[in-house]
């Protein structure tokens, strides 16, 4: 997630689907759920411009790193798991994930966070990869060589069933696979209004 082809690929690629699916507007506060090194967080400042954004992450070099990498006022940045958010209720305008809830052992957890601590009607707007994508071609040397929680990996038909059952509306839905070489997907969720 850290390394440059990684962000390329985030902006030229990743970013222009959802774009795409969503037209928020007027956000006052975002998530990022696994900031990593920043790279999303400059990511969602230039493209969705939010007047502050919170970026999260487990790892707290990695929070060091996109501090120093984003010195702007409007951005702060916590050690903090996203299956436990330290946040009120209905605090958030959107939540952005780029690639991290199927690393989440309790994805179902960290998507209840998500969906309390959003706003009615407030979006999600992700790009994660699901089980399909480590079950042939070059995933199935990924799931070699990588770390990821595989026995409580989603499909993504059950993730996207799950965010139904807690009261989310799936308003875009596309996979992708460029260059036949990864299997991901795009979406951008609406919570119902309460």
């Amino acid at each position: 997630m850290n390394n440059p082809m990684r962000a390329l690929v985030q902006e030229k690629y990743e970013l222009k689907i959802l774009r795409s699916m969503t037209s928020i507007k007027d956000a006052r506060r975002v998530l990022e759920i696994g900031c990593g090194n920043g790279n999303g967080i400059k990511l969602i400042k230039k493209y969705f411009s939010p007047e502050h954004i919170v970026g999260i992450d487990l790892d707290d070099r990695m929070i060091k790193l996109a501090s120093k990498r984003n010195p702007d006022a409007s951005i702060s940045f916590k050690v903090m798991d996203a299956s436990n958010l330290d946040f009120p209720d209905t605090y958030f305008d959107a939540v952005f994930d780029f690639g991290i809830i199927h690393h989440i052992p309790d994805y179902r957890g960290a998507l209840k966070e998500i969906k309390r601590v959003l706003k009615p009607k407030g979006e999600l707007i992700l790009e994660d990869m699901s089980i399909e994508a480590f079950t042939g071609g070059i995933g199935k040397l990924w799931r070699i060589l990588s770390d990821h929680p595989y026995q409580s990996m989603y499909t993504a038909e059950q993730f996207t069933g799950f965010l139904k059952e807690i009261g989310f509306t799936v308003k875009n839905y596309k996979k992708s696979n460029p260059f036949k070489m990864v299997k991901f997907f795009s979406l951008n969720a609406v919570k119902d209004g309460e």
